[in-house]
């Protein structure tokens, strides 16, 4: 038997059977290399807590806390609410702010401003609160202080507005509604407005008005102590429109008092009392009053007059006293050495204090005085030289007065200014008429000697109110004012003669300025007024040099053309002694009166007349 025949085993045909089904296994059937066993996936990582907090919408903290989804909502919604909570307190402060800003006139404005201080407090909490039910509590507080100042900015009027745009008929139209009537059986009403314009056009139209005898002198009241001021002085030179007008001011503990001095026939109508007699202000910080007076008069009916009246009066100061002049030049020490002279000694020869060695031979120390150029000035000049120790080389011409105490001293160098309106009761009749009055003025309680020495310009910066008439209304305004003064004595020649105009009275230079940023009823108006050049002149031509100043108003008011006429006057205390100072000293202040119309027709005219102060520019 051969090898193919021999019987095959069990165990070989079952190792047999293996291997064919590895085969067919690696080569799916069709034969083929041997197959590789694969190594089976990974298993995933399990996540992480910050991946289990986050994917539940929730917040994952530092120190590995989670924050929920429903708690991160909680939160954002809390800082919405804490943020819109002082957003809105910010915004309530904001409006105060505007009302007051936009109030109808400085008492409104007065009345306002606390009310804004409490909405800025209350936001200032609101911002500083941690949680949105503190926040919103401030907000509360905010607004409520907001909705006090609108009110308060919008419901005070002052009585010269609310006399100038009283309704005269009030009681016929009221009697007629009470009656049923209506349509043209209710009378239409009949506004002062319209004779209160018509006043004002006539005091900006009257060249006369404008520095009518501009240095109205009064007598002033004196004081007994040497060296101290009046406590009460009349201001000695006044500024007016609609009338030769004046008003004069005291400053006591309790404050400022104010009076004016209004024209009238056939006595002069003083002004002294008002409803809230120091609740005024002028951007700026110029202190004023509202006053009535007595009601004279017009026409043939009864009528009320209110004024308003401004001042930089300030309170009584301590002042040093000296001893009284003697009129001799203080001795150099007679051992020929040298002493000390302190203070801020002037190059001109005019009075300065400090302190002097008065007796080096006794080692004693430097006393406190003045020293003081006497008058009239030495023919030596006064003078002190002082080497680059600080060594007193000479004295010339001056006395040195000690100091002997002090005392108190009243401010004797003020404006005071404003204007003033008196207005019928009763409407005007064709029989009747009841013609309005207006006028406004400015005072100083010290005329500047502007001497014909004085050489160079100084500008002049400060504020002015009184009254804007258009579209039929009366309102309050204030506005800002800036002068230019150029002094020299051929300055302000209109003619070929440099020295005197036609009328011969000698000219101290020319002032020119603006009035701008007025602000009416709490409304800008658009333009602004040109003061135009007024010569300064020596008014009585007797060597006491006035300085009033008057000319022409120009310029656009809403639109509209505008022309008046303006003055003013210098004032503050005349210190130089010495011709050389006279060349050099300027005037401290100066105050003045403008009025000026459009070239309307009717009603529709714009008017303004107002007064202003300014202080000189440093």
């Amino acid at each position: 038997m051969t090898f193919r025949e021999k019987p095959i085993t069990k165990l070989y045909a079952f190792a047999l059977a293996a291997v064919f089904a590895l085969v067919l296994a690696g080569c799916g059937g069709g034969g083929g290399s041997a197959a590789v066993e694969e190594e089976p996936p990974p298993m995933p990582e399990p996540p992480t807590a910050q991946e289990m907090c986050e994917g539940d919408g929730g917040r994952y903290n530092a120190d590995g806390s989670c924050t929920s989804a429903e708690e991160v909502a909680a939160e954002m919604a809390e800082a919405e609410a804490l943020s819109g909570a002082q957003e809105a307190a910010m915004a309530a402060y904001m409006a105060a702010m505007a009302a007051v800003s936009g109030a109808k006139d400085p008492v409104a404005m007065g009345n306002a401003q606390p009310y804004a201080a409490m909405a800025k407090e209350a936001s200032d909490m609101a911002a500083a609160a941690t949680t949105s039910e503190m926040a919103m509590e401030y907000q509360m507080k905010a607004e409520a202080a907001r909705d006090k100042a609108m009110a308060a900015a919008g419901m005070r009027s002052l009585g010269l507005t609310t006399l100038a745009n009283k309704i005269i008929n009030q009681s016929a139209i009221d009697n007629a509604v009470l009656e049923g009537k209506t349509g043209d059986a209710v009378p239409k009403p009949v506004s002062n407005a319209t004779r209160v314009g018509a006043a004002m056009a006539l005091t900006a139209a009257a060249p006369a008005a404008i520095g009518e005898t501009p240095l109205v002198t009064a007598v002033a009241a004196t004081s007994t102590t040497p060296g101290v001021a009046a406590a009460d002085a009349v201001p000695n030179g006044s500024v007016s429109q609609g009338g030769v007008a004046s008003a004069r001011a005291s400053h006591s503990a309790s404050g400022p008092s104010l009076t004016a001095t209004l024209p009238a026939s056939p006595a002069a109508d003083a002004v002294t009392r008002g409803e809230t007699p120091m609740s005024l202000t002028t951007r700026g910080g110029w202190m004023g009053a509202e006053l009535a007076g007595k009601s004279p008069a017009i026409g043939t009916a009864t009528s009320m007059t209110y004024a308003n009246v401004y001042t930089d009066i300030q309170p009584t100061k301590t002042v040093s006293q000296y001893a009284t002049a003697s009129g001799t030049a203080t001795a150099l020490p007679t051992d020929g050495t040298t002493s000390g002279v302190t203070g801020d000694i002037p190059g001109d020869g005019s009075d300065f204090t400090g302190t002097y060695n008065v007796n080096i031979a006794d080692n004693t120390p430097p006393v406190a005085g003045m020293f003081d150029c006497p008058t009239p000035v030495p023919a030596t000049g006064c003078s002190i030289s002082v080497n680059a120790k600080g060594e007193l080389v000479s004295i010339q011409g001056y006395e040195f007065r000690r100091a002997t105490g002090t005392t108190t001293m009243a401010d004797g160098d003020y404006l005071a200014w404003g204007v003033w309106l008196r207005v019928p009761v009763a409407a005007d009749t064709t029989a009747s008429p009841n013609p309005a009055t207006a006028g406004a003025f400015a005072s100083g309680s010290d005329v500047f000697t502007v001497n014909a020495d004085l050489k160079g310009t100084a500008t002049y910066n400060g504020v002015a109110t009184g009254m804007y008439s258009a579209a039929g209304m009366v309102e309050y305004f204030d506005a800002d004012v800036s002068l230019m003064a150029n002094f020299g004595g051929n300055v302000g020649a209109d003619s070929g003669d440099a020295t005197n105009d036609s009328e011969g009275d000698d000219l101290l230079g020319a002032v020119t300025g603006s009035v701008s940023n007025i602000k009416a009823g709490g409304m800008d108006i658009d333009g602004m007024l040109t003061l135009k050049k007024a010569n300064i002149i020596d008014g009585d031509d007797s060597g006491s040099h006035a300085g009033g100043f008057t000319s022409t108003v120009s310029g656009t008011l809403a639109g509209r053309a505008m022309a008046g006429n303006w003055g003013g006057q210098f004032y503050g205390p005349n210190k130089a002694t010495t011709g050389k100072a006279q060349e050099t000293e300027f005037p401290t202040t100066a105050a003045g009166t403008f009025g000026a119309d459009s070239d309307g027709v009717g009603t529709d005219k714009v008017r303004i007349l107002g007064s202003f102060g300014t202080w000189k520019a440093e």
